[in-house]
């Protein structure tokens, strides 16, 4: 299990530098940029297949998705100087809570008893 969460941990990590890599590219129109930016992009979705075999795909890609928003914006406000409005702050930090929401759910399902081959008395 700690293994999926380091993969996902790595997918999440290489879509940022991807992402990253895609920014600096654009401005200076280097085609080494690009190169990194595919390739951590490739090596993300990777990782990310990696994890879903033992996380769930909607938990993982929620997880993925907004931790990759919510790192991107603060790289893109620490590193190329973007200044966030006030609604960019509020839907950053919305979709914070629902990453922690979402863990949560599943934190929740990974400790419910398994109910396999049980028989539903109330049928």
């Amino acid at each position: 299990m700690r293994l999926a969460w380091f993969f996902l941990a790595l997918a999440i990590a290489t879509e940022v530098a991807g992402l990253t890599a895609m920014k600096a590219a654009s401005a200076s129109g280097s085609y080494v940029g690009h190169v990194v930016m595919y390739v951590s992009i490739a090596l993300s979705y990777v990782f990310l297949a990696k994890a879903v075999k033992t996380i769930s795909v909607g938990v993982a890609y929620a997880i993925w998705e907004g931790s990759g928003v919510a790192i991107i914006t603060l790289v893109s406000v620490f590193v190329f100087g973007h200044v966030l409005t006030g609604r960019e702050m509020l839907g950053l930090s919305m979709a914070v809570a629902g990453i922690l929401l979402v863990n949560a759910g599943e934190h929740r399902e990974e400790e419910a008893p398994a109910t396999e081959g049980a028989v539903d008395e109330r049928a």
